[in-house]
């Protein structure tokens, strides 16, 4: 039985995810909380398999701060963030602090269920059906399917181009931060997904925080 934690600000969706999970004869929602506060009380007293968190509680990201804390006090406890937002800052944000999974608040109850399966087991992080850049999924779901792509040969501008994907940027964001027509932009793109082979921007942010070509 798969003991689990869920922290949401909001009733309603602790309810619904309670329902949802008893779908499940190896689930057991333990405990939920509202608020940080309560959640640390209930960390305090008891010990759970995993943990689902909603990333904005009382304030906009508290719930990624929580998720650090439980990081460093429970490392081993997987974490899931189920969450309305569906920006890429967060989702890096996600991966940058070694959590184990990322559902937006549509997801399907059945994928709530697969994802607290997959996770569960260690199997890397899990992306919902209804996030728009699932194709990191490839990217980041193991060691073994990032291949060795050296060497890079990545310009001074094309590591710009780089870290400024990885903070949200759009080609528009891009090209008026560096002063350059948009369409060079997209030359630049297309030179560094050739360069590292990837198929996508997300693709590109992923393998850049992997391989420690970008902070």
């Amino acid at each position: 039985m798969i003991k689990i934690f869920i922290v949401d600000d909001s009733e309603i969706h602790l309810e619904g995810m309670k329902s949802i999970l008893k779908r499940s004869d190896n689930l057991n929602v333990a405990a939920t909380a509202q608020t940080p506060d309560e959640a640390k009380q209930l960390l305090r007293k008891e010990k759970y398999d995993l943990a689902i968190l909603d990333i904005s509680l009382e304030e906009e990201t508290d719930g990624l701060d929580l998720a650090q804390l439980i990081k460093v006090t429970y490392p081993e406890m997987p974490i899931i963030i189920l969450s309305h937002y569906k920006e890429i800052r967060y989702i890096i944000q996600s991966l940058k602090m070694q959590l184990n999974g990322y559902l937006a608040k549509d997801t399907q109850p059945e994928d709530l269920i697969s994802a607290i399966q997959t996770v569960a087991q260690g199997k890397g992080f899990y992306f919902g059906n209804t996030i728009a850049y699932n194709d990191i999924v490839k990217a980041f779901g193991g060691e073994e399917n990032i291949k060795k792509r050296k060497p890079y040969e990545l310009s001074d501008r094309e590591l710009e181009v780089i870290q400024l994907l990885a903070n949200g940027y759009t080609s528009k964001e891009i090209a008026n931060e560096l002063n350059i027509d948009r369409n060079t932009v997209e030359t630049y793109k297309d030179r560094i997904k050739s360069k590292l082979d990837c198929k996508s921007a997300i693709e590109i942010v992923v393998f850049a925080y992997k391989n420690k070509l970008i902070d």
